[in-house]
């Protein structure tokens, strides 16, 4: 029963990590380091 739902997380990660590589590429660049949040706290401009 363990076995079996550590398959089906193992298998939604693999999912969630492809995606992400679609939306992002094989290697993604690290955001900069000098990114401050907006005063206003929306994000829409």
């Amino acid at each position: 029963m363990a076995d079996s739902l550590l398959q089906q997380q193992l298998d939604e990660v693999r999912t969630l990590l492809a995606r992400a590589r679609e939306l992002f590429g094989p290697n993604p660049i690290a955001p900069p380091e000098t990114i401050t949040p907006n005063s206003g706290g929306d994000a829409s401009d």
